[in-house]
C-alpha cells in the first residue's frame, strides 16, 4: 500500500515539473521568435512609411476626415478643427521623430504622437455625444485609434530597452553603453570608477551625501587612454583643432558612467552646471546635443564661459542627482 502512494505521489510530482518545464520552454520559444521577428521587421525599415505605427495613423487619418465632407461634423467648425490638429499631430511627429535619426529623440516624439492619440479620442466622444456621426462609425474610429495608441506605445517599450542608438549615433560614445560598475567606494561615500577620466586632483568622481550624489567637474578625456576626442595639438601644446560635438558625447558618457558607479541613472539628474570655453561658438551646438540627452529628463541648468580649463577640454559638467 506504502509503495503504491508513493509511486502516485511521484508519479504526480513528475507530472507538474513536466508541466512547469513544458510551460517554461514553450514561453523561451515564443520570447525568442518574438525577438527575432521585431529584429527583421527593424532591419527592414528604411523610411518612416515602412514603420506600422504611420500606417495605422495615416488610415485612422483618412477615415476620420472623410467624416469631414458631409453630416453634421461638417458644420461643427471648432471641434473640426480640433480634430482635424489631433489626426495630423499623430503621423506628423511619427514621421518627424523617425527622421532625427536618434533613439532617445524618436521616444519623445512617439510620446507626443501617443497623447495627441488620447486627444482625438476625446474628440471622438465629443462627436458621438453631439450625434455627429452614428455609433457603428464611433466605435471603428475608437477601436482603430485605440490599436494605433497601443501600437506605439509598444514600440516606445520597445525603444527604451534596446541598445540601438540610431544612425545619428552610430561609431560614436554612447550614454546607453553597458559598463562594468567597477567602482570604488570608501567609508565617506566617495566613489571613483574606471569607466571614466582619472581625476587630475585629490578628489573623488562623486560623493554621496544623504539621498543626493554630487559630481565633481568632469571633462570630455576618455577613460580609456585620456585622449580628447577631436583635438589636434601644436609642438607647444596650442590648441589647433577642436571638435565640441565630439566632446559634448564624450562627457556626457563619461557622467553616466559615474552616475551608474554610484548606483544613480541618468534620469535622477536634478540640476546641472556647464562650463564652455567658447560661449559664442560652441553654444549653439551644445545646446542642441543637450537637448537629446536631456529632454526627457528636465534637470535644472546653468551654462557659463570660462576662460579655460585645466587641460585642453572644451567642455566640462558639474552635476548633482538623487540616488534612491
Amino acid at each position: 500500500m506504502a509503495g503504491k502512494l508513493y509511486d502516485s505521489l511521484l508519479s504526480r510530482r513528475m507530472f507538474v515539473f513536466n508541466f512547469k518545464f513544458g510551460v517554461s520552454c514553450y514561453w523561451l520559444i515564443v520570447s525568442r521568435f518574438l525577438y527575432f521577428v521585431i529584429y527583421s521587421i527593424m532591419a527592414t525599415i528604411k523610411k518612416f512609411t515602412d514603420l506600422e505605427i504611420w500606417q495605422l495613423a495615416n488610415e485612422l487619418e483618412k477615415k476620420v476626415h472623410a467624416q469631414f465632407q458631409s453630416g453634421a461634423l461638417a458644420k461643427d467648425f471648432a471641434l473640426k478643427d480640433q480634430i482635424n490638429k489631433s489626426l495630423g499631430s499623430i503621423p506628423d511627429n511619427i514621421a518627424e521623430g523617425f527622421g532625427r535619426g536618434g533613439r532617445l529623440e524618436f521616444i519623445q516624439f512617439l510620446s507626443i504622437a501617443r497623447a495627441s492619440v488620447s486627444e482625438l479620442q476625446s474628440q471622438l466622444i465629443r462627436c458621438h455625444n453631439r450625434s455627429h456621426f452614428p455609433k457603428e462609425v464611433f466605435d471603428e474610429f475608437y477601436e482603430l485609434s485605440d490599436k494605433t495608441g497601443n501600437k506605439i506605445g509598444a514600440f516606445i517599450k520597445y525603444l527604451n530597452q534596446t541598445e540601438k542608438t540610431g544612425p545619428k549615433f552610430q561609431n560614436r560614445v554612447s550614454t546607453n553603453e553597458k559598463r562594468e560598475t567597477n567602482k570604488q567606494e570608501t567609508r565617506n561615500n566617495s566613489i571613483n570608477t574606471n569607466n571614466a577620466a582619472k581625476p587630475l586632483g585629490a578628489y573623488p568622481h562623486a560623493r554621496k551625501v544623504g539621498n543626493l550624489l554630487f559630481l565633481s567637474g568632469i571633462g570630455s578625456r576618455s577613460a580609456k587612454d585620456n585622449s580628447i576626442p577631436g583635438l589636434e595639438l601644436d609642438a607647444a601644446g596650442n590648441i589647433l583643432k577642436y571638435d565640441i560635438e565630439a566632446e559634448c558625447h564624450q562627457v556626457f558618457a563619461n557622467v553616466k558612467a559615474v552616475l551608474e558607479a554610484s548606483g544613480s541613472s541618468w534620469d535622477k539628474i536634478v540640476d546641472v552646471t556647464v562650463f564652455l570655453t567658447n560661449m559664442k561658438k560652441d553654444f549653439p551646438v551644445y545646446n542642441k546635443i543637450y537637448a537629446e540627452y536631456f529632454t526627457s529628463v528636465q534637470a535644472c541648468r546653468t551654462t557659463v564661459e570660462v576662460k579655460s580649463l585645466p587641460t585642453p577640454i572644451a567642455i566640462e559638467l558639474k552635476v548633482i542627482a538623487t540616488i534612491d
